[in-house]
């Protein structure tokens, strides 16, 4: 393989470890933020949130607008984008600014992931386009592994900020190699009127109405006026969308595709079992350093064993799927994943850090298993010149679910820790408050994490659906 082969393919996968590490250095820093700028979790998880509705909304029509203003002069913009939005992050002065540029930097991240693959298939010789793509996903699988540590170390040694500040600083040397190392791409020929940007904006309508709707409804009430007025307007931009989009010859989201049994099922299997996998993600880091008191690496630390497990089964399911069935692995995989989740509610009042950390790579392996499997059984389930713009929803899935997942485990802790006879925020808790004060928070994560595992075990039923 070419030299140069390798040059072009380093600033990509650069850029896809920055990415992981400002995703796992903010997911670890969440109490350090909450307790700096005295936060609510609700208000705290738009933080995350922000960034997961901007990725869903942009994700299927972002490949082709690069097309009409050409593919390396918008990957380099793009993470232009998303490096100014960390830096600024790094210097807000309140959680509202925190907020803006986080969702400014995901507009960028979103426009760099779907042009990493991009790079790799227009540039390397057909020969070599799987080698070069195999480069990207196992760079990434290692970055996930190894990420959280290094956003662990950095947050205990520099703080939130600083480590914001690296990870710019390391982006930008990643342009540099960008510009030096990645030719220019040819265009490919589409249609401006083709693209369904009416559709685009249906998506984010719905998809910012849909996470109000479920992140917050306490503040208003569940059966209150305001509350009730907002799921009437999302069911009718959902009926609007549907109209509109089945006139479309080149629609964002394809409904003919539900009518196969394998792509209805496997889309469930794939919306539920990121749920259940986002609500860990989300409450674990919390939850370690508010209530037990760990420190940001020893957090860190936790995840890349999470992180380390789906690796090493990710790694085994791909390649033994295509000979023994999806099946087997994706069913298999989500009751590890379902069963280690409802062993970790268990672990509410009589904590054990080596117990945690075993489930915690139980969960990791269950997730390995079932990822690429599923993908696959998917995709096999329509024709080729699809598969383009099914990869495109498969990580569309991925974000919903996300999304869904973490404004779900939100609002679950909100109730139990704003509606009771003793109420707190979460930045007035940690190890040292009060049983009363630490039991609503644990009371909140033990029911969160035991509805995430009945939402897992639906994944599994629904691989097992799938055909």
């Amino acid at each position: 393989m070419d030299k140069k082969l390798f040059l072009i393919v380093f600033p990509v996968v650069f850029t896809a470890n920055i990415f992981l590490l400002d995703f796992n250095t903010t997911i670890i820093a969440m109490p350090s933020i909450i307790d700096e700028f005295d936060l609510s979790l609700r208000l705290a998880s738009w933080i995350i949130l922000s960034a997961s509705i901007v990725m869903t909304a942009f994700l299927m029509p972002i490949g082709r607008i690069a097309d009409l203003v050409g593919r390396k002069f918008f990957y380099i913009f793009s993470l232009i984008i998303a490096l100014f939005g960390i830096i600024c992050a790094s210097f807000a002065s309140n959680i509202y600014i925190l907020i803006l540029f986080k969702t400014v930097s995901a507009i960028g991240t979103t426009g760099t992931s779907i042009m990493m693959f991009v790079i790799v298939t227009v540039n390397f010789p057909k020969k070599y386009q799987g080698l070069g793509l195999s480069i990207i996903t196992t760079s990434v699988a290692l970055g996930m592994m190894i990420t959280p540590f290094i956003g662990g170390l950095m947050l205990d040694n520099y703080g939130w900020r600083y480590a914001y500040r690296i990870i710019g600083f390391i982006g930008i040397f990643t342009v540099l190699m960008t510009f030096l190392f990645v030719p220019k791409m040819e265009n490919s020929k589409v249609d401006r009127k083709s693209l369904d940007f009416i559709g685009m904006l249906y998506f984010i309508f719905i998809m910012t109405l849909f996470v109000f709707i479920i992140n917050d409804p306490v503040s208003f009430g569940f059966f209150s006026i305001p509350h009730l007025i907002m799921i009437v307007i999302f069911m009718i931009l959902i009926f609007l969308f549907y109209k509109f989009e089945k006139k479309q010859t080149k629609p964002i989201l394809n409904f003919q595709n539900y009518k196969n049994p394998s792509y209805f099922w496997g889309s469930i299997s794939r919306m539920t079992g990121f749920v259940g996998f986002s609500v860990l993600m989300f409450l674990n880091p919390i939850f370690l350093q508010k209530i037990i008191g760990l420190s940001e690496t020893s957090v860190g630390t936790i995840l890349l064993y999470s992180g380390t497990g789906t690796v090493i089964a990710s790694s085994i399911s791909g390649r033994l799927s295509d000979k023994f069935g999806h099946k087997i692995f994706t069913v298999t995989g989500m009751l590890f994943s379902g069963l280690a989740n409802l062993l970790l509610s268990f672990l509410a009042f009589n904590f054990d850090l080596t117990i945690f950390t075993i489930l915690m790579f139980i969960n990791g392996f269950g997730i390995g298993m079932w990822m690429a499997p599923n993908m696959s059984a998917v995709l096999s389930s329509v024709n080729k010149d699809q598969y383009g713009s099914v990869s495109a929803y498969l990580n569309l899935i991925r974000n919903v679910g996300t999304t869904i997942g973490q404004s779900f485990a939100a609002t679950i802790l909100v109730v139990f820790l704003t509606t009771g006879a003793i109420t707190a925020q979460l930045s007035e808790i940690n190890s040292d408050s009060s049983e009363e004060i630490l039991s609503l928070f644990i009371n909140g994560w033990r029911t969160t994490l035991i509805i995430s595992s009945i939402i897992v075990f639906i994944s599994s039923f629904a691989s097992f659906k799938t055909k």
